[in-house]
């Protein structure tokens, strides 16, 4: 290796150097890429104990510390818990889901989940599919998983409606 002029050795590369034949890449320790030992750990592995004699208690003079956060109990949890949320999710969405086609009848205003809106003029029980129709003349089947509900727009005019009728017989009661 060269000394720098600042005191540090530097590589040296291979190949020819102006000093002569052809040198080895050293660096200026030659553990530099080794990790230094654990403090307390200077020497190499510690002996095995004889036969027939007990291996010594592990340093800190406890016995059996428990894997941090309960072990694989913990990990468990960890991987199983958003499962079950999931499952419980979708559990309740198919649920739903099957109400809604079991409470489908014909003349209901519904909106699919395309964003359809339109009139169910035919339902069979047991055919997956409906016929909406989403003009006067224009028919189309689509599969009764498809419809996400009443027709917003129909719900409030039935609110309405029903306020009305309220308010007409308070009207005739007095």
């Amino acid at each position: 290796m060269e000394a720098s002029p600042g005191g540090w050795d530097r590589p040296v590369i291979c190949g020819r150097t102006p000093s002569g034949p052809e040198t080895r890449v050293t660096l200026a320790s030659s553990n530099w890429f080794q990790p230094n030992p654990a403090p307390g750990r200077t020497g190499a592995a510690p002996a095995a104990p004889a036969e027939g004699q007990p291996s010594p208690p592990p340093a800190g003079g406890q016995e059996g510390q428990p894997a941090p956060f309960g072990g694989g109990a913990f990990s468990f949890l960890i991987l199983a818990l958003p499962l079950l949320l999931i499952f419980l999710m979708t559990r309740s969405q198919n649920k739903k889901q099957k109400q809604l086609e079991a409470n489908l009848k014909v003349g209901d205003r519904v909106f699919t989940q395309s964003g359809i809106l339109g009139r169910i003029t035919d339902i069979n029980p047991n055919s997956p599919r409906v016929k909406l129709e989403i003009a006067p003349g224009v028919n189309v089947q689509i599969l009764k998983s498809a419809i996400q509900g009443a027709d917003p727009g129909e719900v409030a005019a039935d609110a309405k409606a029903a306020d009305k009728a309220k308010e007409s017989a308070k009207d005739k009661k007095s």
